[in-house]
């Protein structure tokens, strides 16, 4: 007999509460701070409760790894692509800053601890856009270049696409990580620091400068009538 819909609700709403508490315990003391207990203490559960769910604490990190790169990817499988690749380029890059401001634990284990890992599974799962967000940035890459969009001279998808990734990862990582800094830095708003940064990208890999900027001001007005 199948489980009736509110048990497996119920089911599923604690499994995202072990998770949750997991990945707040990895961001608060690294892996070390993970354990069966703690993680049953964070949600109120017995470690027996636990158990039903995750084998064990490895089991436990690799799913959160795993949902939380595929729900990472899947953001950018929602974004509109109207305009062509350079727009949808620049929605990509809000998106990216907008999961990182609104999901910084998230962002802080995905990109910033060493026990994520965005490893696909399977040989499929690595070539799937829904898996793999990186897999949807070098796609989009490959077709501006297709359509003569960005600059001759860049030729290597996989470098453009690392350093497209690098640059809006400086940014979000910066405002996840500023506490560290803020003391003697004063911080620009972050809408700011995210619009030049992909004003700056986007100007400076662009084949047509005009182009890009007229690309630019559109998406930007969409955003803020979005």
């Amino acid at each position: 007999m199948s489980p009736s819909p509110r048990r497996e609700r119920e089911k599923n709403e604690l499994r995202e509460k072990i998770l949750a508490a997991t990945r707040t315990l990895l961001v608060e003391g690294g892996i070390e701070a993970v354990t069966m207990r703690e993680v049953a203490k964070r949600v109120e559960y017995s470690p027996a409760a636990l158990y039903q769910h995750f084998p064990d604490k490895e089991a436990l990190v690799h799913e959160l790894c795993r949902t939380d790169f595929a729900d990472f990817a899947a953001v950018f499988l929602q974004l509109s692509r109207e305009g062509g690749p350079l727009a949808l380029l620049c929605r990509t890059g809000f998106a990216y800053f907008r999961f990182a401001r609104e999901f910084p634990e998230h962002y802080h284990f995905m990109f910033l601890s060493q026990q994520a890992s965005a490893q696909p599974e399977s040989d499929e799962d690595r070539e799937d856009p829904a898996q793999n967000a990186y897999v949807f940035l070098r796609y989009l890459i490959a077709e501006a270049m297709a359509h003569e969009l960005l600059r001759e001279d860049l030729t290597d998808v996989d470098v453009v696409a690392q350093t497209v990734w690098a640059a809006v990862h400086g940014v979000a990582a910066l405002d996840v990580c500023r506490r560290d800094t803020e003391a003697w830095v004063e911080f620009r708003s972050f809408d700011e620091r995210a619009r030049e940064s992909i004003r700056t990208l986007m100007m400076g890999i662009s084949r047509s400068r005009e182009q890009a900027r007229a690309v630019i001001d559109s998406v930007f007005e969409e955003l803020e009538h979005g």
